[in-house]
């Protein structure tokens, strides 16, 4: 299973360490004190204060004691961490034929993972009321009271209008244009929600992968479609109304073979996705249905889907060439299924390098991501826990005495 980082104050907004009870939360979650004596240097607080803001976490069942700091002489101070078993998440990333669910810990530790199918032409009242059924079958299996449930993330194939919770048109969600997800969702829950892009959710999973040094990264999905998610600063850029880093329908030099709902002519998406190339494949004859068809065409050497994918590689860099440019990412990560296609990564890093600044490409890493299929839904996690555990979160928690709820 992959490691993914958790806990460590990414994503969010960041703040010196407040002295709340809240605030010494953070500070052992983060890992920069776990010990009464290390949260009082760190704060400035009294022994005494820091002893009764670490009781009331443990009475809250926030943070755990779970041995003892080495020590060379005298007495050895108690080590603390955050009770993972003080409750749990959830990240549900919706696809076009399949729902992948994954239920963790309030560390990040993972308790279970499933894959359901689905039919997204059911349209959204009913996958959001799948999406709880499976929830519930999941806290089932795991012996979870339902109360333990704490945040879920919905991750959607589709801009996001964050400020709402709807969904822009895209051509993976038919019918789903202006759905409210949020509405659909807080008519079962009244836990944190957040809904999200997909592409967002795959920065995260791979921002958390990254080495500690990286703070600026670019995800980039390559499937059927086409999207990015951008973390500048270590903190996730939405934008102003959710669409950040929506590159797909950005005029392009080539020319649509597919039809797109932005009404862009020669939009990314319509000339160099991964449907516009199957589509380019079939118009030439050849026998293939799905951008998992092109990965195996590729890597068994057929001549014209690596000409094709070079073509559209070609293309999509262009585009890249100039977000890269202008946010000056450490990193830029592919995923999705055209991640895994050679020539088509490739073609997108030799354009990168040529058309980018020479100061930008000496610090620039261009590679397939690490977070593997299932990163969105592990990208949800980071995020909902960052949502739910936040300073202010423990605070408001503390003061109701019972962990967050909207």
């Amino acid at each position: 299973m992959i490691d993914y980082r958790s806990g460590m104050g990414v994503l969010s907004r960041r703040s010196d360490p407040p002295s709340s009870v809240g605030g010494v939360f953070e500070i052992i979650r983060t890992g920069n004190a776990q010990t009464r004596g290390a949260i009082a240097r760190r704060t400035g607080l009294a022994p005494s204060t820091v002893s009764q803001r670490i009781e009331a976490l443990i009475s809250d069942g926030l943070v755990e004691e779970y041995g003892r700091e080495g020590s060379s002489g005298g007495r050895q101070a108690r080590l603390l961490r955050v009770h993972g078993g003080a409750g749990a998440v959830v990240a549900a990333t919706i696809g076009t034929q399949h729902l992948t669910l994954v239920v963790a810990d309030l560390v990040g530790t993972a308790l279970s993972k499933a894959d359901i199918p689905i039919d997204v032409a059911d349209g959204p009242q009913a996958v959001v009321d799948l999406v709880w059924h499976e929830i519930g079958r999941a806290f089932e299996a795991l012996h979870l009271e339902p109360d333990l449930l704490r945040g879920v993330t919905l991750g959607v194939p589709a801009p996001v209008e964050s400020r709402i919770g709807t969904v822009s048109s895209s051509a993976q969600l038919p019918g789903w244009y202006q759905a409210n997800l949020r509405e659909l969702m807080t008519a079962h829950t009244s836990v944190p929600l957040l809904i999200e892009n997909d592409a967002n959710l795959l920065a995260a999973a791979e921002f958390s992968l990254a080495d500690p040094g990286v703070e600026d990264l670019l995800a980039v999905k390559v499937g059927s479609r086409i999207g990015s998610g951008i973390v500048s600063g270590g903190r996730l850029h939405r934008g102003a109304s959710g669409a950040g880093g929506e590159i797909s329908h950005t005029p392009t030099a080539g020319v649509s073979i597919i039809q797109c709902w932005c009404g862009t002519e020669n939009c990314l998406e319509s000339v160099a996705s991964g449907a516009a190339t199957v589509a380019r494949l079939q118009r030439a004859g050849q026998d293939v249905r799905s951008t998992s068809d092109l990965v195996e065409r590729s890597r068994d050497g057929d001549p014209l889907t690596i000409t094709l994918l070079r073509e559209s590689g070609l293309l999509v860099g262009e585009v890249l060439a100039g977000v890269v440019n202008v946010i000056n990412p450490r990193t830029v990560v592919f995923g999705g299924s055209l991640s895994a296609a050679g020539p088509f990564v490739a073609a997108v890093r030799g354009v990168l390098f040529q058309r980018c600044l020479p100061v930008v490409t000496e610090v620039l890493d261009v590679r397939e991501g690490t977070a593997g299929p299932d990163g969105e839904a592990w990208g949800g996690i980071q995020l909902i826990l960052e949502e739910i555990l936040t300073a202010e979160a423990v605070d408001r928690a503390i003061a109701l005495k019972r962990l967050p709820q909207a």
